[in-house]
């Protein structure tokens, strides 16, 4: 069996990395995470994508949205708000513990790499999941009248703001995480995560950006697009603000310095020819992921054809 390196945004992202570890040995995968959204609330240190994966993989999601605690209870927000404080990014009680413990941890000197290892002990997940970088990277959505921090934009402002660019504090300075050995791994898969919010910030780690680039025969691309709708969150909205078109050839062309194959739903076979003028393989599978067998049908058919080619 080949090992996995797996690039990984929030809800997306988190589903397919459930499939996959449904199917391959924790020695065989590890995935990294977006810190790109991470910011600082109420003096919490809050990490949106790794603590989507950590609670996917350990079943503790709240599957009707994609993100926080089954089970979730609301007095400490409720009593904030009663309070006169301010309200708008929603902290559940059990969440709550999580920022309380990685804030207390890390003001004590420990890593967000460490933390999140402990994080995972805890909830009982075997399979290693990593922020992209020890290092502060925060992710700024421009918009027309003002640049944004991007929970600002996404939850506060729910993406309402047309897009124009966005810039990463912190990264030209930030260190691809140096507990991961990127010659080690015989496949990278980017997972159908938003290219420009979840994924760009990852890749353009200049560690990581370097590999890529030298070894795309390595790299596969799961498309976030199908049938020019995004499988989760904005994508597609951005894209349009933008100027691109809607399309898994979009993707293809995002990625195209990185990666040498692509995963494309059945539904958009149409756009084949045209992303193989790109230089892709493409492989057609069935990409809408809606629960735990789909999820881990479309990893199986991943790695069965990564297995073999």
């Amino acid at each position: 069996m080949k090992n996995y390196l797996l690039l990984c945004g929030g809800v997306g992202g988190a589903k397919l990395a459930l499939g996959f570890s449904k199917v391959l040995q924790p020695s065989n995968m590890t995935i990294v995470v977006n810190t790109g959204d991470d910011f600082e609330y109420l003096n919490l240190k809050i990490c949106p994508d790794l603590d989507t994966v950590i609670y996917t993989l350990s079943g503790e999601s709240d599957s009707s949205k994609g993100w926080g605690r089954a089970d979730e209870s609301w007095a400490m927000i409720k009593t904030l708000g009663d309070l006169g404080g301010d309200t708008w990014f929603q902290l559940g009680d059990k969440d709550l513990a999580t920022h309380l413990l990685r804030t207390d941890l890390i003001k004590k000197g420990a890593s967000l790499s460490f933390v999140s290892q402990e994080l995972c002990k805890q909830f009982n997940v075997d399979h290693l999941i990593l922020p992209m970088t020890d290092d502060l990277v925060e992710t700024y959505v421009q918009t027309k009248n003002k640049l944004l921090s991007f929970q600002e934009y996404f939850v506060k402002l729910q993406c309402e703001p047309p897009v124009s660019n966005f810039v990463f504090k912190g990264l030209d300075n930030a260190k691809f995480n140096p507990l991961i050995n990127l010659s080690s791994f015989n496949e990278i898969i980017i997972c159908p995560s938003n290219p420009f919010v979840s994924i760009n910030p990852i890749i353009q780690l200049s560690e990581l950006n370097k590999f890529l680039r030298e070894n795309s025969d390595r790299v596969s691309v799961i498309s976030p697009i199908v049938k020019a709708k995004s499988l989760k969150g904005p994508t597609s909205k951005i894209m349009n603000e933008l100027g691109l078109d809607v399309s898994v050839k979009t993707i293809a062309s995002f990625y195209q310095e990185f990666a040498h194959t692509l995963f494309i739903d059945r539904a958009d076979s149409h756009q084949r020819k045209d992303i193989e003028s790109l230089g892709f393989k493409v492989f057609e599978s069935d990409l809408i992921m809606n629960n735990l067998e789909s999820k881990i049908a479309l990893a199986k058919s991943i790695i069965n054809y990564l297995e073999k080619n």
